[in-house]
């Protein structure tokens, strides 16, 4: 069993990193939508609904995560976004095809796809799984709430600065290498 305030954390923190890449997404569909057609795992003709669906997904999810009754299957939806994501993923790079866009989302550039981005999706999928093991019953005082927000803070930032890391990686290699 884990303390809730762990589960709460990380819950809430996939919560704001699924709905902020949802909300970029959804702002430049286009291009979400292109970048998806790059992976060539769909037929052309289905990416604009495998898209839109993906987007609304992932917004679904990030919403769920911050209703307490539905939090538990939102884990696990979560936890199956990012494993098919990953997946995706993977097929490319096993494919060599480490040029395209991965169409993550969230404003942090064009990033592309690499083992990189599997270690981040990993570790977020290893949290939100320990997140939804049972918690111990104790009732959250005043202190637990600020360590909360504290948590969510830092874990989406630390995320966030794992994206931007990913993204800025490649283009400091090629300067070393001018």
């Amino acid at each position: 069993m884990i303390d809730p305030v762990f589960s709460l954390i990380v819950s809430y923190a996939a919560a704001v990193v699924l709905l902020h890449g949802a909300w970029h997404k959804w702002q430049e569909r286009e291009l979400f939508a292109a970048a998806l057609q790059n992976y060539a795992l769909i037929p052309e003709v289905a990416v604009p609904s495998a898209s839109n669906l993906l987007i609304a997904s992932e917004a679904t999810i990030g919403l769920l995560l911050c209703i307490p009754m539905a939090k538990p299957l939102a884990q696990g939806a979560g936890v199956l976004l990012l494993l098919v994501v990953s997946a995706a993923v993977t097929v490319n790079l096993l494919r060599g095809r480490t040029e395209i866009s991965c169409g993550c989302g969230g404003g942090s550039g064009d990033q592309q796809i690499s083992w990189g981005l599997i270690l981040r999706n990993s570790l977020f999928v290893l949290l939100l799984g320990l997140a939804a093991l049972p918690t111990v019953a104790r009732t959250l005082i005043s202190i637990d709430y600020l360590i909360v927000g504290l948590g969510v803070g830092m874990l989406a930032g630390l995320y966030a600065a794992a994206s931007q890391l990913l993204t800025n990686g490649p283009r400091l290699e090629a300067l070393r290498n001018t």
